[in-house]
């Protein structure tokens, strides 16, 4: 006979059952908090003819909508705001001065440049230009001359520089995206997800307010005419101020913006576009649709608690979990249909546990769809307990992993997958 796994007792997230009650508790909460606005029929799903799109409510981290966001596509252009994120760092940290002098390599002009046939700033060989200078146009322009010139100033050549584009994209949680080149140019292996573009976006937006602003600029001096900025949403009243566009074959017509109204913020992330006016309605559309169908509603106040959670040899063998801070949540305009919450947490917690400290996370679904997880912690202290909470706690935990084991062993030997889904013969 087989043998059962060790059932060594080891953390595990687990999902706390009390949420199923708490999800019928805030139903009612929003009923009330909705000004008893009468329940309407549920409104139609959104439609777009984006082939993948990302609606993202930067102040209450939540998605509105998604289509195809975790899908690998080459980012074209929209690789430039990695780019982009590595020069605000050399900026704020000091290592590179708005005064600072670039000097113009052939090959930036020769691939970047007027020749190269895409957005450029008309930068010539030999040329000496200015940080700040240089910045503009490639915020504003998309200029490829100016990314390939501070790839090259700034890491000696455009292959160590994407070294440091692909650590910052790792450090700040992009999983899913490999940068091969400064510009977007097409390159094997160069793909992001929208959802890392929109978690890019809103990492500039976060950690460099001082520089930010730049994608705001409709234009800048170009030789003896202006550069209109390549991105479509800034002159049309709708309280855009970024980010970028792009375009590839394989990707279709792409952007990444950002609009403000009420002091509210909404990041959109959209491919597969056909043309440039495609684009340009659909991203216009998406967002005036998060603004105009969805209110920003508190769920629970910070403080709150929201249920116990196991906690391993102490005084008690339960901890009380709280919100650190307000849980709000976009929901469509009269409707509190489909909210789900979900409590995980990694446990047994083990003794002792100190007041604050972050135990658990908050997952908020709507219509099967996380969109938001918020952070929980301890409600109270929990002291150490003696050795006979210890012990019984470790035998608790010992047969909650017996079960677990022996219940996967059966579901092996039965022909079963973790997912409950028959194994193929």
């Amino acid at each position: 006979m087989r043998a059962l796994p060790n059932p060594i007792p080891a953390p595990l997230w687990r999902m706390c059952s009390v949420l199923r009650c708490l999800s019928l508790v805030t139903g009612l909460m929003l009923a009330c908090g909705a000004s008893q606005a009468q329940q309407t029929e549920k409104p139609a799903p959104f439609e777009t003819s984006a082939k993948q799109v990302l609606l993202f409510d930067y102040s209450t981290r939540s998605t509105l909508f998604e289509r195809e966001a975790d899908r690998e596509i080459a980012p074209a252009s929209l690789a430039k705001l990695m780019t982009i994120a590595v020069i605000f760092r050399e900026f704020r940290e000091g290592r590179l001065k708005p005064e600072a002098e670039m000097v113009v390599s052939v090959d930036a002009w020769r691939r970047g440049g007027a020749v190269s046939g895409n957005p450029n700033m008309l930068l010539t060989p030999n040329r000496v230009i200015r940080a700040d200078e240089l910045l503009t146009g490639l915020i504003v322009g998309g200029a490829n001359d100016a990314a390939l010139t501070f790839a090259e100033n700034i890491a000696g050549k455009e292959e160590r520089f994407v070294d440091l584009m692909n650590a910052y994209a790792k450090s700040i949680g992009l999983n899913r995206s490999r940068f091969r080149n400064a510009t977007g140019y097409a390159a094997e292996g160069q793909v992001a997800t929208l959802r890392d573009l929109v978690r890019l976006a809103a990492h500039l937006i976060e950690t460099y307010p001082e520089y930010y602003p730049l994608f705001a600029q409709r234009d800048f001096p170009l030789g003896k005419n202006r550069q209109v900025s390549r991105n479509p949403l800034l002159p049309m009243e709708i309280g855009a101020d970024g980010l970028a566009t792009g375009f590839l074959p394989e990707t279709g017509q792409a952007l990444v913006g950002s609009a403000v109204q009420e002091g509210r913020r909404v990041i959109v992330a959209a491919a597969g576009f056909e043309s440039v006016q495609e684009r340009s309605l659909e991203s216009r559309k998406l967002i005036e649709w998060a603004f105009r169908r969805f209110e920003i509603r508190t769920l629970f106040a910070a403080g709150s608690r929201i249920g116990e959670i196991s906690a391993y040899g102490g005084a008690r063998g339960t901890v009380a979990v709280k919100t650190a801070a307000d849980i709000r949540l976009p929901l469509l305009r009269g409707s509190n249909e489909g909210l789900i919450l979900r409590l995980a947490y990694r446990g047994p917690v083990p003794t002792p546990i100190a007041e604050g400290t972050p135990l658990a996370q908050l997952d908020i679904l709507l219509d099967g769809r996380l969109v938001q997880s918020a952070p929980l912690v301890a409600a109270e202290s929990v002291e150490k307990g003696g050795i006979i909470a210890r012990a019984r706690d470790a035998a608790l935990e010992l047969g909650r992993q017996w079960a677990q084991n022996g219940l996967s062993w059966l579901a092996q030997r039965a022909g079963w997958s973790k997912s409950g889904e028959k194994a193929k013969s």
